[in-house]
């Protein structure tokens, strides 16, 4: 008897610890998801609170209606939808403050990937949603002082559309690629290195990997008319592939042993093994890279991925 109490207060103080860290949801979300809509929606019942480490509260008031507009919707197919299991909670509340604009921009995307871990979702896989919003979602804004929430906001949908839904198709197959790349090395690298620029690894949660997708960002509002060379890696996603995730219900394939040599020195250094790729049709997915952007094209994509969960 004396063990098990041991070990629930372990468990409890394990848990206190993990909400002290990433802050915590109070409650479950209440609300009905509304069909028959161009994409998804969820509409809240009452107001659902996310309270992060600092004890500051992120709340979505009750009548507001999410879309997970403010998550690109490349992300959706590639590694999961706003409404997928542990990603809800995080995406109700990103989704408002994306779209009220009451809180601060880089706040705003950190109090998401905050959520996320608070929500349980993996490390790897809540940097490589939160790098998809940083890279490709809502255009930065400044907070109006005059403005405090509780703001009614889906009265303006479009304030809350990402800079990859504003773009032209072939900006978004450039998008998706640079995605790609940049989740594959995560995965690859267990979470470890963001991406791979003229041979120099960029890790991943650092000042650096910040710059970089500040600098994708502002090369997307620029259709990717930039030094070339400095975009870092480009993957192309297959029809097949993407088969392969809506049936095995997985992300986004890692590269495959030696796909990558700039990673195979780090891979070797930290003593990280490569973890197993897709298959499709028996046989080991091996995606095509690229450091050209000029060698991607609109075609390279399916038709679904390009047009989003909005317009599917």
């Amino acid at each position: 008897m004396r063990v098990f109490l041991i070990i629930f207060a372990f468990l409890l103080a394990t848990k206190a610890v993990t909400c002290q860290e990433y802050g915590q949801f109070v409650g479950n979300p209440d609300g009905v998801f509304i069909s028959g809509t161009e994409r998804p929606l969820f509409k809240l019942n009452k107001s659902f609170v996310y309270r992060d480490p600092n004890g500051l509260e992120w709340t979505t008031p009750g009548g507001e209606v999410v879309d997970g507009a403010s998550i690109p919707g490349f992300a959706w197919s590639l590694v999961g939808g706003p409404f997928d299991g542990k990603y809800l909670n995080a995406a109700i509340i990103h989704d408002y403050y994306c779209c009220s604009k009451s809180r601060e921009y880089y706040g705003t995307h950190h109090a998401f990937w905050l959520g996320m871990k608070a929500a349980g979702v993996d490390d790897t896989m809540a940097y490589i949603m939160w790098s998809a919003v940083r890279f490709a979602g809502p255009d930065y804004w400044s907070v109006d002082p005059s403005v405090f929430a509780p703001v009614p906001c889906r009265t303006d949908k479009a304030a809350s559309k990402s800079l990859y839904e504003m773009s032209s198709e072939r900006t978004k197959a450039l998008a998706i690629a640079k995605f790609a790349g940049m989740a594959r090395t995560l995965k690859t690298s267990n979470g470890r290195l963001l991406d791979i620029v003229d041979s120099h690894p960029i890790e991943a949660q650092t000042a650096e990997a910040e710059s970089h997708l500040d600098f994708l960002r502002s090369a997307m509002a620029k259709n990717f008319d930039v030094e070339q060379a400095q975009l870092g890696l480009l993957s192309v996603v297959t029809e097949d592939e993407l088969k392969g995730y809506a049936k095995l219900a997985v992300p986004l394939s890692p590269w495959v042993q030696g796909q990558i040599p700039a990673l195979d020195h780090f891979m070797k250094v930290e003593k990280l093994e490569y973890p197993k790729g897709l298959k499709l049709n028996g046989d080991d997915y091996a995606p095509y890279v690229t450091f050209d952007a000029l060698k991607v094209q609109t075609g390279d994509f399916p038709a679904e991925l390009l047009k989003g969960p909005a317009q599917q």
